[in-house]
Formats: C-alpha cells, structure tokens, sequence
C-alpha cells in the first residue's frame, strides 16, 4: 500500500488507493522499524491514494511524519476538502507550493516543525512549540511558542497569527520576545521587520507588510 524511495534529497512516500486506517498502520510500522532512517529526512507525500483522503486524514499521516522528527516538504497531489466529496477527474486542481506546510491541528508543547518555505497552522502553537520557516509562518488560532521566520535570511518574511502571543519571535537575524504575561490579543497580528528591528502590530489587509515590501 505504501513505497517509499529516496528523490533528489527526499523521501518519496507513495499511497496506493487503500483505507486510511491501513494506511496510517503501514506508515506507523515503517517508520518504526527504521527510525533513523526516517528521523530529519525531508519527506513528501505522493501517489494516487492520497485523493480518496481527507484534509483531516492527510494532516494526520503528516502528523505521525512530524512525531518522529521529519520533515515535510509538500504534498504532491491535491486532496480533497474534509466536508466534500471527491472532485471529479475534469475539475482544476491546485498543488502547494514547493517548500510550503500545512497542518490541520495543534502544535504541543514540546513539538517542533520545519520547513523550507511558509508554515500555514489551522490551529494553535501552544508554549514550547517550535515553528522554523524559510518564509512566512500563519498561525490562525493562538501563536503562543517560538516562531522563527525567514531562517535563511529572507528578511521580507513576516509572522501572522490571530492571537500572537510567542514566548519568542525571530525573522531572519533578528530576535524579539513578547512581554510577560501576556496571553491574549483581542485582534490579529502581524510581525515583520521595519528599520528598527522586528514590528508587531494589528493586521491590517489594507496594508502590504513583508513580501513584496519595498
């Protein structure tokens, strides 16, 4: 049901068409039985099996990847909406971005993420949690860990949350902490860097912050 072969640095790991139950066993006891193979190695989901999944489902197969320390890439097939059905053969599809991740739930303390373009989190970052990304991290729920954007130095990257609250803020070489005690904003945020260092304020669409900034 599933094969899994190295591709230009990754881990391919390809669904044949099956229950997601049985998918989700096959995967778990393949990561198991070879750990270190599997732990820090980019992975990217594939194959023709991933369009009977849900958004749901997928975010739990990237989940049990992200538990034992990989890290994810993309998905390479688009899937369908959790509440939907499945598009039909005729209808356009879209495909994530190279780089980009998306995860349908909370990030636990003690957690950690990366990835080579944005992070977008359906959810919550709660205390401890770790987000690493070489572009934009969006948090909708509360951002309340270690947002660490734009790590390979692209200083236009920005950090978006609904409630941005983190322990800690970093885009490219620049570093901010949040005051202490503070637990909720009543509005969403948006961090990026202006000429001073690292600037949060209220999110306004209106306004065009972080790429494409001139």
């Amino acid at each position: 049901m599933i094969k899994i072969k190295g591709v230009n640095g990754n881990l391919l790991v390809m669904f044949d068409t099956a229950p997601f139950d049985d998918l989700y066993r096959e995967l778990s006891e393949k990561i198991q039985s070879n750990q270190q193979l599997f732990k820090g190695s980019r992975v990217v989901f594939s194959g023709s099996g991933l369009t009977n999944l849900s958004l749901d489902e997928i975010a739990a197969l990237q989940q049990l990847c992200l538990n034992y320390g990989m890290v994810l890439n993309n998905t390479e097939l688009p899937v369908r909406k959790s509440s939907g059905t499945a598009a039909s053969p005729s209808a356009p599809r879209s495909t994530p971005s190279s780089g980009d991740l998306f995860i349908h739930k909370n990030l636990r303390s003690g957690q950690k993420v990366n990835s080579e373009g944005t992070v977008v989190v359906w959810g919550d970052v709660h205390e401890s949690a770790e987000i690493i990304a070489g572009r934009d991290i969006i948090v909708l729920g509360k951002m309340g860990g270690i947002a660490h954007a734009g790590c390979f130095g692209d200083t236009t990257s920005i950090v978006f949350a609904l409630n941005l609250v983190p322990s800690q803020i970093r885009i490219a070489d620049r570093i901010s902490r949040s005051p202490e005690g503070q637990s909720t904003r009543p509005y969403p945020e948006v961090a990026y860097i202006d000429d001073e260092g690292i600037c949060i304020k209220m999110y306004n669409p209106r306004e065009n912050l972080g790429r494409g900034r001139k």
